[in-house]
């Protein structure tokens, strides 16, 4: 039996608590699946875990609830909590003109008072399933608020990508870390995360006119696109995988050496032996590298929100 990072025992290799018929939120993205999260529901580790139910497993959980039961000292609103997880539902906001499809994560409690934007990749769709959702709902379990917008809503993707389009989608980037301040989170206490295309969205973007106090970049570099001269000076990690034929190496180095000439504080970090597809164990990685990054500085518990 593993714990993840969020200290929830994991039960299922499932993302959610239960398979379900359908989503409950009338507010969902056309592109739904059938994986909802009910409110309250607890994660269950995504990828990278994975513990079957067993008869032990469902005596020892028999004997929890019966302990439960039998308790008068522990009242029910606590006795919930202890079940409780984060939650998600779909939403829009708007952003050049356009009303951008995004799914909300929000962890239980008041977690660390601090929100992650979320940047899919080329020909990414935003599901309430797979590694980007379950990445996001290890951010949550983790105590951050996410947002994920599907950023091509403001402006298709054509392969050419002009400027005025990836302006467009830095902008997406910009309003949902807007969007997350206006509902209470604090500007030092956000960040942009980006993979593939969306790294070089997330990262460009936060370095631009985003109030994002950090950003973090995967699997991007040069060959994306060519990198806008630095406007600001956050905290960067840039994540580069070792094998990747897609984004070379030697281009996601580039990347990092102009950041650096910019007066940008940059961390570097390897996944051995991750081409341009993760497994879930190097998504697991992933999570684990970002957790500790953001864990550093909009994360910190110790930080002043005010």
């Amino acid at each position: 039996m593993r714990l993840c990072r969020c200290g929830r025992r994991d039960v299922s290799p499932r993302t959610c608590a239960e398979p379900a018929r359908g989503s409950r939120s009338r507010n969902w993205p056309s592109m739904a699946t059938s994986t909802i999260c009910r409110p309250g529901a607890r994660y269950s580790g995504g990828p990278g875990h994975s513990s079957p139910r067993g008869p032990e497993t469902d005596m020892r959980r028999r004997a929890l609830l019966a302990g439960f039961g039998a308790s008068l000292a522990v009242p029910a609103l606590a006795q919930e909590a202890l079940v409780a997880g984060p939650t998600y539902e779909g939403l829009t906001f708007p952003s050049h003109g356009k009303s951008i499809r995004a799914i909300h994560y929000t962890p239980a409690g008041e977690g660390r008072r601090a929100a992650i934007v979320m940047m899919h990749g080329s020909g990414a769709r935003i599901t309430n399933r797979g590694p980007w959702h379950e990445l996001a709902m290890r951010f949550a379990g983790d105590g951050y608020q996410v947002l994920t917008p599907l950023f091509t809503d403001a402006w298709a993707d054509d392969g050419v990508r002009p400027e005025r389009m990836m302006d467009a989608w830095r902008h997406v980037g910009s309003d949902a870390i807007d969007w997350l301040i206006a509902r209470g989170v604090n500007r030092r206490r956000t960040a942009m995360f980006g993979y593939s295309l969306g790294s070089y969205v997330a990262v460009d973007g936060a370095l631009g006119n985003s109030r994002a106090a950090a950003a973090i970049g995967l699997a991007g570099g040069v060959d994306v696109y060519q990198p806008r001269k630095p406007r600001r000076r956050i905290p960067v990690l840039i994540l580069r995988a070792e094998n990747d034929t897609h984004v070379l190496p030697r281009n996601t180095a580039a990347w990092i050496d102009f950041l650096r000439e910019g007066n940008v504080s940059v961390r570097e970090e390897v996944l051995a032996g991750a081409g341009h597809l993760f497994t879930p164990p190097q998504w697991l990685e992933i999570f684990e590298r970002s957790a500790a990054f953001y864990g550093g500085n909009i994360g910190r518990i110790d930080q002043d929100a005010s």
